[in-house]
């Protein structure tokens, strides 16, 4: 059987920046990716039920899927559990984003001098 990959991506966010009229349409899509990425954790989370295909290879493919579900190390739910993760982390720094923006431009408005005409 072949093996499942256990490599994790990891993503370098410390320099990320949203503009503010995209930034509630990327949370909100990001929401909509999380929603998905639930009901894909859901349905895994079924095929490691061990269900009993017969012997031979039918046994090993039933063995396979099982572990491939919910297994150890490099499931399916463990990766996309961790994908997930990955999610929430990304819309955090999206509201911290925009949420700095806001903060600045809010200065910006308070330092502008409208003396005269």
């Amino acid at each position: 059987m072949s093996e499942v990959s256990t490599a994790k991506p990891r993503f370098d966010l410390s320099g990320f920046a949203v503009a503010p009229e995209l930034a509630a349409d990327a949370h909100a899509k990001i929401s909509a990716l999380q929603d998905v990425v639930g009901q894909m954790v859901r349905e895994a989370k079924v095929l490691g039920r061990t269900v009993p295909l017969g012997g031979g290879y039918a046994d090993e493919v039933g063995r396979f899927m099982a572990q491939y579900g919910i297994g150890a190390e490099g499931s399916a739910v463990e990766a996309l559990t961790a994908f997930g993760k990955e999610l929430e982390a990304l819309k955090n720094r999206i509201e911290k984003a925009l949420a700095k923006y806001t903060r600045q431009d809010e200065q910006a408005a308070a330092d502008v001098d409208c003396v005269g005409g």
